[in-house]
């Protein structure tokens, strides 16, 4: 199940549930209970829907750890390629233990043995970061272009002196 159709479900049954109990609780009538209960259905699907834009936009990371975790994951979009064209990556990627690959989901298992320098099964996808030394490290161009800045203005102090 696509992982978007069970935020709407999930959602929308929130919606139903808490609605319709309150509803029951408070004594209304069936007919705007009913009312009541469908609008806050419709209302907590779109709801679902934005919660799930916003989190694919800021933080595709967390989608990804939960469609590892429900085991939704669906490749084949993230790479370009079309139809039967995913083959050069996929093929070989059993048997890859020394390069990281960004087009499969990765768990914090998996981010952890690849820093750690544990050869592993499976490509990992690190999504905005670097590799280095078997580091993972999030690409932040400006944090990285002032630690540069800062080397070299220490290389400059020292030859100098």
């Amino acid at each position: 199940m696509n992982l978007q159709i069970g935020f709407l479900v999930l959602f929308s049954l929130l919606g139903l549930i808490i609605s319709l109990v309150c509803g029951i609780m408070v004594g209304n009538y069936f007919g705007h209970i009913a009312f009541i209960t469908f609008l806050s259905t419709v209302g907590m699907a779109v709801f679902g829907f934005g919660v799930y834009t916003i989190l694919e936009m800021k933080v595709p990371e967390f989608l990804d750890l939960l469609r590892n975790f429900t085991g939704a994951y669906v490749g084949g979009d993230e790479d370009g390629l079309e139809g039967g064209g995913r083959h050069s990556h996929s093929e070989h990627a059993d048997m890859d233990t020394s390069t990281v690959h960004f087009d499969s989901p990765s768990s914090a298992d998996e981010i952890r043995a690849a820093a750690s320098g544990i050869p592993r099964k499976k490509a990992d996808k690190f999504g905005d970061h670097i590799i280095v030394e078997n580091i993972a490290i999030k690409n932040e161009p400006k944090l990285m272009a002032e630690a540069i800045r800062t080397m070299l203005a220490k290389d400059d102090g020292n030859q100098e002196k």
